[in-house]
């Protein structure tokens, strides 16, 4: 009896010490967890979960969900977090999200890519997180060079990750220009400064039929417009009035001078000397001047020659009528097309023809864009 009521309390005794021991072992280290530095909350809104746990990984945080999917673990992104991104929080201390079963990533704006190269249509829409199929020239291989179309239009706004159509170009794409400042400028500077600007000419007023004119007094577009390559840019021309030749011959005034001296005789006694003086008539014959027009009868032209999308064959300028055969002879290789011209060149001045695209570049890559060339006919 005696020893039952000893091993009682011995029993009881070993239960709480158990016990006791029990919740010592099952508490958290708080002083541990204060040792370390408080972390910012990330910004996880918008990410998918594999997302998520790669972010609370890196900043040693836990999480638990609340919302769609997150009894069964099917939730697919986070829509909403507690406490706000940003915010200090203890290390290894617990947060909320908010889940959600829809992705919630937001529509993108369709960025322009009409006029980029190949490595910038990438780099856009990497930056996008768009995708795109092409179609046109060069898509086929993979050897296209530029986007000339696109669907839908820049600006409009596309799902995440969704496809856009965009139609490419194997020719060389070229940025906008500016207009340089012709007025003011002589012709062969105003045809330098616009030919170095890979723009084209055309000229009105005084002098700019025949090519005869000095000066630029107006122009448009206006001095710094964007505009496209090989636009053509008016310019309105002038010329000394001294400088215009007339075609009708100018006679000279003609003068006669005559000048007579009397004879004189005198008579003297025998011994004496006789004296006398003939008679002289001097004549200027009338003279006549005639000032004609310099000659233009060349059968050849050396200057700059360009290419644009036209017939192949054909050709234009600004001083051979339609139908007219002509040879162009690159300077620099020796080697020469012929074409007819059927159309008419905007740009005058050292610009002698204007190829089609495929003629031109059996003489240059059409990446040289102006070549020196001997045109006859």
């Amino acid at each position: 009896m005696t020893r039952r009521a000893i091993r009682r309390p011995l029993s009881l005794f070993t239960v709480i010490i158990f016990l006791m021991s029990s919740l010592v072992l099952t508490t958290p280290d708080v002083g541990a967890s204060t040792d370390h530095a408080r972390v910012h909350m990330p910004n996880v809104v918008g990410l998918t979960r594999a997302q998520v746990y790669a972010a609370m990984k890196r900043t040693q945080l836990f999480f638990r969900t609340e919302g769609p999917g997150s009894s069964n673990a099917r939730w697919v992104s986070v829509v909403r977090e507690s406490p706000a991104a940003g915010a200090l929080v203890p290390w290894r201390s617990t947060v909320t999200l908010t889940t959600s079963l829809a992705d919630s990533h937001e529509p993108r704006r369709m960025p322009r890519l009409v006029g980029l190269t190949k490595d910038r249509v990438y780099a856009a829409m990497k930056r996008a997180q768009l995708y795109f199929r092409t179609r046109g020239p060069g898509s086929a291989d993979g050897r296209w060079t530029a986007v000339t179309r696109q669907s839908p239009a820049p600006g409009t706004l596309v799902a995440w990750h969704d496809t856009v159509t965009v139609s490419t170009s194997q020719s060389v794409a070229h940025a906008r220009r500016r207009v340089p400042r012709l007025i003011g400028l002589s012709r062969a500077r105003a045809g330098t400064i616009v030919q170095s600007s890979q723009l084209r000419l055309r000229t009105q007023g005084l002098g700019a039929t025949n090519n005869t004119w000095t000066r630029v007094v107006r122009q448009s577009p206006a001095p710094g417009t964007l505009v496209a390559w090989h636009s053509i840019v008016v310019v309105s021309v002038t010329k000394p009035v001294s400088r215009l030749v007339s075609s009708t011959p100018t006679p000279t005034p003609t003068s006669t001078s005559s000048s007579t001296t009397s004879s004189t005789t005198t008579t003297t006694y025998p011994g004496e000397t006789t004296t006398s003086t003939s008679s002289t008539t001097t004549t200027t014959a009338p003279v006549t001047t005639t000032t004609r027009k310099p000659s233009t009868t060349d059968d050849y032209r050396i200057g700059d020659a360009t290419w644009y999308v036209y017939t192949p064959g054909r050709c234009a300028t600004w001083y051979l009528p339609y139908g007219t055969r002509v040879t162009v002879r690159d300077l620099a290789t020796g080697r020469a097309i012929v074409c007819v011209v059927t159309d008419k060149e905007a740009a005058h001045g050292d610009r002698v023809v204007d190829l089609n695209q495929s003629q031109f570049a059996q003489l240059a890559p059409l990446a040289t864009g102006v070549i020196r060339v001997k045109v006859s006919w």
